[in-house]
């Protein structure tokens, strides 16, 4: 897809076997395979997106409350940001709270600018789904020459220059399956590439010992921000 300044292309390679020996093999559901297909699929990421010239404050504000909220079919329309993300309770039609506004790849982006706004790096929470997807989105409305907001009209992006470059490295290995692939960006061409096909025989395999760190450190993150929220409504 290409648009304001922006090509993307995904490529997929067909998923080969790591064990040739393993080919004639025909594996059981497992009860934990069962359990992470319902529940969906965690992925682990390294890297960051580089953005020249750095994003301006008005820029940078905006991507982040982007970042943090719920995005569907709002009568407000696609660009619409909570003023308060964390008492957005959504569409009181759960139908609709879950309907996917048209050209959004999901409900959450977790893309978010950096303290310095010179890069993008996904947030670090436990599913992640879209992120070449979601990278391309915000390239072509908000951050290239002839981005799609530019010609909204809407006053939120009075402060946008428009005129951003994107290069970087993202490489991601999804948990379930242990696919690994590479987010390439040079010059806002974006590129996706399965640096290693997936193994649907890793779904019955317990966590690898970094996971288990990762997993830990994030539990510990999840109670310290419930302890500032209980705080803060007393």
């Amino acid at each position: 897809m290409s648009s304001g300044g922006v090509h993307t292309v995904i490529h997929r390679r067909a998923a080969t076997s790591v064990c040739p020996q393993a080919e004639s093999k025909t594996l059981a559901p497992t009860p934990y395979a069962a359990l992470a297909v319902a529940m969906g699929f965690t992925t682990d990421f390294i890297g960051h997106i580089d953005i020249t010239p750095s994003l301006n404050e008005a820029e940078q504000a905006y991507l982040s409350a982007f970042s943090l909220t719920r995005h569907y079919d709002r009568e407000e329309g696609p660009y619409y940001v909570s003023p308060n993300p964390y008492a957005d309770q959504g569409d009181r039609d759960p139908e609709r709270a879950n309907q996917l506004a048209p050209g959004q790849p999901q409900i959450w982006c977790r893309w978010v600018p950096c303290w310095d706004g010179c890069c993008l790096a996904l947030d670090g929470e436990e599913k992640i789904y879209q992120p070449t997807r979601w990278l391309d989105y915000l390239a072509r409305h908000f951050l290239v020459p002839d981005a799609e907001a530019s010609r909204s009209g809407l006053a939120v992006f009075d402060d946008f220059t428009f005129d951003h470059r994107l290069d970087g490295l993202v490489l991601g290995c999804r948990r379930d399956n242990k696919q690994l692939f590479a987010i390439r960006v040079e010059d806002n061409v974006i590129t996706e590439d399965i640096l290693r096909p997936a193994d649907a025989r890793y779904l019955d395999y317990p966590p690898l010992p970094y996971e288990e760190v990762i997993d830990r450190d994030r539990r510990q993150s999840g109670r310290r921000r419930s302890a500032a929220k209980r705080l803060r409504s007393v």
